[in-house]
């Protein structure tokens, strides 16, 4: 299933956040079990917008791991990865730095941390396509201990707002109480989102992307030749 998010900027907020120096930074909700006491958003996407800026994915994932020290700011750095997208209900093996899995049935993705000697975390990887640029960064990232279990169950629930975070994968302090949810499922998969110049906020628009930016650009142009 592909899933997309337009996402529709006029020349005056696109000037605003570029002399902020902030980025549109995506965070996608993952379920991890057990959940970690102090655990960080990770900033999936994080990109200097366009006036029409589409992100598309597919429910793909991966396992990493990682020895990044998970404090914000930091970008996370994926040490050793699957090397095809995971199955639900698998049960992945991390030791000797690489994973390998076992069939299982279930609903969520799986791992067992094998690896006695460096403190690992590990999460979900996904990739995204951001104006036709491929990108392929962490979602989430939780510590696991030596011989110990964990599972991770990724929503379609995505949110949006500006932040100075500048790459992919950073873990970040936390969600903008400002941030718009966006809800996407097979029967809704793709949401078309405007921002608000005033408020610098996203919100959810029922014009497609492509035309809401064409509004948009037409409106500027009147507004330019009316002044």
């Amino acid at each position: 299933m592909q899933y997309q998010i337009n996402i529709s900027i006029d020349q005056g907020g696109l000037t605003q956040i570029y002399n902020a120096n902030q980025y549109v930074t995506l965070v996608k909700s993952v379920q991890s079990n057990p959940v970690s006491s102090g655990n960080l958003p990770v900033a999936w996407i994080a990109f200097q917008p366009l006036e029409v800026n589409e992100i598309t994915w597919i429910e793909n994932y991966f396992l990493y791991a990682t020895t990044t020290v998970l404090q914000s700011g930091a970008t996370i750095s994926m040490t050793s990865q699957t090397n095809d997208a995971i199955q639900a209900g698998w049960l992945y093996t991390f030791a000797q730095g690489q994973f390998t899995g076992a069939s299982g049935t279930g609903s969520t993705f799986n791992l067992s941390n094998q690896m006695p000697n460096l403190p690992f975390s590990f999460g979900l990887a996904q990739q995204a396509t951001v104006n036709s640029v491929k990108t392929f960064a962490p979602l989430n990232a939780v510590p696991v201990l030596y011989n110990e279990q964990a599972s991770f169950t990724p929503q379609e629930q995505v949110s949006i707002f500006l932040s100075s975070y500048s790459n992919n994968g950073s873990v970040i302090s936390q969600v903008a109480s400002t941030a718009l949810t966006v809800m996407l499922s097979s029967q809704n998969p793709t949401v078309n989102v405007g921002f608000n110049d005033s408020n610098n906020t996203f919100f959810q628009n029922s014009l497609s992307g492509r035309l809401a930016g064409r509004l948009r650009s037409s409106r500027s142009q009147l507004e330019g030749a009316a002044r």
